[in-house]
């Protein structure tokens, strides 16, 4: 996403009362977008979906239904933090592409049932 100073310069040649609206609406939304609460699915303002999960018992593949209507295309970790013992960095590798249901990952040793948090879209 561009900074909100570059999206302002791209409106310096329009009409006055056009750039005051666009300006107004530049610095009114972009400073308050955001992905919002872990107890929520839903991002606040952003396209994507939060999801909790533990990894498997086991290095083996496992499996998280994502809930969302499409085939994500990415994944970022986050971490709650309200909640202690909470971690960022437990150790995910896809094993398989996502589908319009599931996401597919394993872990390594010593990161098995470890709680972890998805933000997807």
């Amino acid at each position: 996403m561009a900074s909100i100073g570059g999206l302002l310069h791209l409106l310096g040649g329009l009409e006055q009362n056009t750039k005051r609206a666009l300006t107004e609406l530049i610095n009114a939304a972009f400073p308050n977008l955001r992905f919002g609460p872990m107890d929520t699915a839903n991002a606040e303002n952003f396209a994507g979906y939060k999801l909790t999960s533990t990894t498997a018992a086991s290095t083996s593949e496992f499996s998280i239904e994502h809930g969302m209507a499409r085939t994500p295309y990415l994944a970022h970790q986050v971490v709650d933090l309200s909640a202690v013992g909470a971690r960022l960095g437990v150790p995910l590798t896809v094993t398989r592409a996502a589908d319009a249901k599931r996401l597919y990952f394993k872990t390594e040793s010593g990161s098995t049932s470890a709680q972890f948090s998805l933000y997807i879209e």
